[in-house]
């Protein structure tokens, strides 16, 4: 996706439409080898030439959403593999003193003491770890690494002990391999009391693939893809009952019920209402403004200001098409659903 080079600053805004969501993508290097993410492979979307954001640069990007973000917003930083960002904790201790809240998504393996102590002085809020079997061969099996269910295990108790102010969320995918162990890492997560919450996510194209249309016919992936619905729809009907039941389930019931949809066609638009992501900040490792990635860049951060790139007219545009949208994308199932 290219820039637009002519965009037309629509300063004279009255009201400058309130983000909801905020993703900073500060590196698109991982070293595990996950079966339902390809961000260790090349990235198939970034130019080789393009050089990635740099501290100072992020920061600047913070300054400039400051302007315009309400109250306690939350930025999260994300990968790739978030820890492998050296000045990581520098850029979250900057963020906390503007006042936002902030939250990292990380596999934990290279989460040790000193990393913890970092996260702690940093004050950051939230740290969301993918955990997606409590059967260790599976997750192991799953993430291209063997020993990475033990690192999140461990990462658990040293976040618990040394950053006890930063909640710890874990993050699970719904697939073939991990859909009957579903329930017991839920009930898992709600007799831990190191554990906040459980946020539940559902197999989608992988990242860092081309767009296919029905991906999940491809052998590549055919593994992981729920073959048989009604095995999926009553492992969700019993999520939903724990749900109910006031189990640490961060979704909310609709975006539970829509899974099973989306289970059962991946084709049919889940939602009853048009896609909300037309109020979220994506910025790329490498400066490039996006609402939603299926749709056009608004520009680079490092030329054009991200409030100015916010409030542009060419903003507004791609506001129009995000809401005409009917695409079941990642970020509509799995990271900003609502409705």
């Amino acid at each position: 996706m290219q820039e637009n080079q002519s965009l037309n600053y629509n300063l004279d805004f009255k009201e400058i439409p309130v983000p909801t969501f905020c993703c900073f993508t500060l590196s698109d290097y991982c070293f595990l080898e996950c079966k339902m993410c390809f961000k260790w492979k090349k990235d198939i979307f970034i130019k080789p030439d393009r050089l990635q954001m740099e501290l100072e640069d992020w920061k600047k990007c913070a300054l400039s959403l400051r302007k315009f973000a309400p109250d306690d917003f939350v930025i999260n930083f994300g990968g790739g593999e978030i820890t492998t960002v050296p000045w990581l904790f520098d850029l979250i201790k900057f963020c906390h003193e503007l006042g936002f809240r902030t939250n990292i998504a990380t596999n934990a393996f290279i989460i040790d003491r000193a990393m913890v102590e970092k996260m702690r002085d940093s004050k950051l809020d939230y740290i969301n770890i993918s955990l997606d079997s409590l059967d260790r061969k599976t997750h192991d099996y799953l993430r291209g690494v063997e020993g990475v269910y033990d690192k999140v295990m461990q990462a658990i108790d040293l976040v618990n002990q040394y950053a006890p102010n930063t909640q710890i969320s874990i993050c699970s995918i719904i697939m073939q391999p991990t859909l009957t162990g579903m329930v017991d890492l839920v009930k898992w997560v709600q007799q831990n009391n190191k554990i906040n919450m459980i946020y539940l996510m559902v197999l989608m194209q992988p990242n860092n693939t081309d767009q296919q249309e029905q991906w999940w016919k491809e052998q590549a992936f055919n593994e992981l893809w729920l073959k048989d619905y009604n095995q999926a729809a009553a492992v969700l009907d019993e999520l939903i009952q724990l749900k109910i039941k006031g189990y640490k389930i961060c979704n909310p019931i609709e975006h539970l019920q829509a899974f099973k949809t989306y289970s059962f066609d991946p084709n049919t638009y889940v939602k009853q209402s048009s896609c909300n992501i037309d109020h979220a900040i994506h910025i790329s490792s490498v400066g490039d403004m996006f609402m939603c990635y299926q749709h056009q860049c608004l520009g680079d951060v490092r030329k054009i200001s991200l409030d100015e790139l916010w409030q542009s007219e060419h903003a507004e545009l791609v506001r129009k098409q995000i809401n005409n949208c009917r695409e079941n994308c990642h970020f509509l199932l799995n990271c900003n659903f609502k409705d």
